[in-house]
């Protein structure tokens, strides 16, 4: 489409795009039906999705990169609500579970937590995620901390605001998805980011790009190989 370059900026390497998808769900289900058609039209194949961004924790330190397995809704649900044509439709959120494994095994780095969790999808950044410094708050903070530890007792590890769109839209595309976030903040202790890890702030957000850099690097070596097996193969004498 000749507009997704205008309104996502885009980063073409090698076999890798790269695409900046906003804020939100809304943003980012725009951009995945363009890239969903752009992908069909050029006649790639076995492609792979990977968002990878910011979020905030819950019950983990500043600075753990958070590969999800599963995304939930603000209602605590593996499913995504969209309203089409007056009707509320729901989908399932389904991540790839080989790829999020495969993801994982890429860390190496003993100074950078890495974990499998569960990621809590919310519609908007504060009383969807049930802060405490919003215009609003018509909640105290022991519902705050209720809440979130039902989400913690779930699974879930992190929040951000648009895994739930992604993994339900890549499942239904019918590509391979995954999610990497970095937690910037324990939001069971804390709405708001520690002096010293905003000091921090530009190392924290780079850890899940190192993560998937190896991930690519990977995969780019293992497609080499293959490659290279079957051109040896195929100049293999047949006796």
């Amino acid at each position: 489409s000749s507009g997704i370059n205008a309104e996502w900026p885009l980063r073409p390497g090698g076999p890798v795009l790269a695409v900046a998808h906003g804020i939100g769900a809304s943003s980012i289900t725009i951009l995945l039906h363009e890239l969903f058609k752009l992908v069909h039209y050029s006649g790639a194949t076995n492609v792979i999705f990977i968002r990878m961004g910011t979020s905030a924790g819950i019950g983990v330190a500043p600075g753990t990169v958070v590969v999800s397995e599963n995304a939930l809704n603000a209602s605590l649900k593996m499913e995504h609500r969209q309203v089409v044509l007056g009707r509320e439709i729901s989908r399932p959120t389904m991540l790839d579970q080989v790829l999020a494994q495969a993801l994982l095994m890429c860390q190496n780095d003993p100074n950078v937590p890495v974990m499998l969790g569960s990621t809590l999808c919310a519609e908007d950044f504060y009383e969807g995620q049930g802060r405490l410094d919003g215009a609003f708050c018509d909640y105290t903070e022991d519902d705050k901390i209720d809440y979130l530890r039902r989400a913690y007792n779930l699974g879930c590890r992190n929040i951000e605001m648009e895994s739930c769109a992604f993994a339900s839209l890549c499942h239904r595309a019918g590509v391979r998805g995954a999610v990497v976030c970095v937690t910037l903040i324990d939001r069971l202790q804390s709405d708001l980011m520690s002096a010293g890890d905003v000091q921090r702030y530009d190392e924290l957000v780079r850890r899940p790009h190192a993560l998937i850099v190896k991930f690519i690097k990977r995969q780019i070596g293992l497609k080499m190989k293959e490659k290279s097996t079957a051109c040896d193969s195929a100049l293999t004498p047949r006796l």
